[in-house]
């Protein structure tokens, strides 16, 4: 059986309220945060990435440029409205040409490669061997974070999302759910707040 190809969305639309500036744009060494997002993202081989962006978007567009074919831009002038609205947006581009896609959160830059490899490869197989749509999310002792694969996914079910409680609203319809746990606290990393930034810039230092 051919492998279905994969699509990623990187959600990273907010307004970064708890931060006070565009968090998308904050330095980890010579590159923006979001930067090093997309650049991690890419380095899977995903037939298509898409980073949902509203907040500052042209300012991102015109400081992020991202030379590989397989990335776009795609623009959500609902975002103030909440995240919700961010994944709703990619699903509908990404399902477009893809049935499984992995979600993954723009303030998320820690997490590792082998991570992303390895919630990637699952998900992989397990398109071959399960015929209903599934869920494969990664664990950090005990505590489920980012990315997320959904696999042979209705993307019409992705329309109920709401504000900011992005998928949580509807993973009741996938019936398989499948939790890999990682020895990366990165995938719980997320920077929401300067103290957060603090603590990333030390742990980026340190890397």
């Amino acid at each position: 059986m051919k492998d279905e190809n994969i699509g990623a969305i990187i959600l990273a639309a907010g307004t970064a309220s708890r931060m006070g500036t565009a968090k998308q744009l904050l330095n980890l060494g010579e590159k923006p945060m979001l930067a090093r997002v997309i650049d991690l993202v890419l380095t899977e081989n995903f037939s298509e990435v898409i980073a949902v962006i509203g907040h500052e978007a042209n300012k991102i567009q015109e400081t992020i440029p991202v030379p590989d074919v397989r990335f776009r831009w795609v623009i959500n002038e609902n975002y103030p409205m909440g995240q919700g609205t961010s994944l709703k947006q990619g699903m509908s581009q990404i399902s477009k040409h893809h049935s499984s896609a992995m979600v993954f959160l723009g303030d998320l830059p820690f997490i590792s490669r082998q991570t992303i490899h390895g919630i990637y490869e699952l998900g992989k197989s397990m398109l071959k061997d399960h015929g209903e749509p599934f869920v494969v999310q990664p664990s950090y002792q005990g505590t489920a974070g980012h990315p997320v694969f959904f696999g042979k996914m209705n993307s019409k079910w992705f329309e109920e999302v709401q504000g900011d409680q992005g998928a949580k609203a509807i993973m009741s319809k996938f019936k398989v759910k499948k939790r890999l746990p990682m020895e990366d606290r990165g995938i719980l990393f997320d920077i929401d707040t300067p103290e957060a930034y603090k603590r990333a810039l030390k742990s980026f230092e340190k890397s």
